[in-house]
């Protein structure tokens, strides 16, 4: 059952009337940090206002760049997309869910998404070219707006704070939900739990929880899941059981032992 099947077309309504209260909120707290005080008290205030705005804003961002880049293929992006869709397919289907040792990253550049990266050096390159692109963004459709309305240094940096912890964390929680071990302490807390079930639903389908991290937008926009359905659940199996079984170090899932023929097949995923 799709995303479309569990809650309807989605509303373009919905969707208009919380980005606009999104950007109203934006707009709102933006003006008055223009006005705090320059003193030691509104310094601090305009650094944390920075950074507990920041996750607030980059969950709408977050939603429509995965939801239209990742999942939807443009000639200028197809990159991007062809190699999202071989982490949905080729790398992580539900039946192969997890692996072990550490990240073996698909390259950006070049053809063939079946040869993940195994040096160290390059999974590192990766890592940080997956990191600067999402500062960018931030940079781009976060701070520059901030900076034009507030003039407001602190509220900058608190906001250029923000963005890096959720530029990082984009990458080792994702990296935590397919390789367990990755970051053992992180992969207790309750936060990680959730984002764990959330994003196993995503994998069975892929127009529902398009947050990874931030689900706000998801709530807001109508396309958060929280349960699968009896149907999903006999063909794809709980994220428990997806992910009790570790499976290979992190090649394509085809070319493991228990590589299986029920494997979901690649589609073209349409908007």
């Amino acid at each position: 059952m799709s995303a479309r099947e569990a809650h309807g077309v989605l509303s373009r309504t919905r969707i208009a009337a919380a980005t606009t209260l999104l950007i109203l909120l934006f707009a709102v707290i933006t003006v008055l940090v223009r006005v705090l005080p320059h003193d030691s008290i509104g310094v601090v205030v305009a650094l944390v206002v920075g950074l507990i705005l920041t996750p607030i804003i980059a969950s709408p961002i977050e939603w429509l760049v995965h939801r239209y880049i990742y999942h939807r293929s443009f000639t200028l992006l197809r990159r991007i997309y062809a190699v999202h869709l071989a982490h949905h397919h080729l790398y992580f289907p539900t039946w192969r869910y997890i692996t072990s040792g550490p990240a073996r990253r698909i390259p950006i550049l070049g053809k063939d998404v079946n040869v993940p990266q195994v040096l160290r050096w390059k999974n590192a390159l990766t890592y940080f070219a997956h990191f600067i692109f999402y500062m960018t963004l931030g940079a781009g459709l976060i701070w520059l707006p901030m900076w034009l309305v507030s003039r407001n240094v602190p509220f900058l940096l608190g906001a250029i704070l923000g963005t890096t912890i959720i530029s990082n964390l984009f990458i080792i929680v994702h990296d935590s939900i397919h390789r367990p071990g990755s970051h053992s302490i992180m992969e207790t807390q309750a936060w990680f739990c959730f984002l764990d079930e959330h994003h196993y639903i995503h994998h069975v389908d892929t127009e529902a929880n398009v947050n990874f991290l931030l689900p706000l937008a998801d709530w807001l926009f109508g396309t958060l899941r929280r349960t699968l359905t009896s149907d999903e659940l006999a063909r794809h199996g709980s994220r428990e059981s997806a992910k009790s079984r570790v499976i290979g170090v992190g090649e394509p899932a085809n070319q493991t032992s228990l590589y299986r023929e029920e494997v979901v097949p690649i589609a073209v995923e349409t908007a």
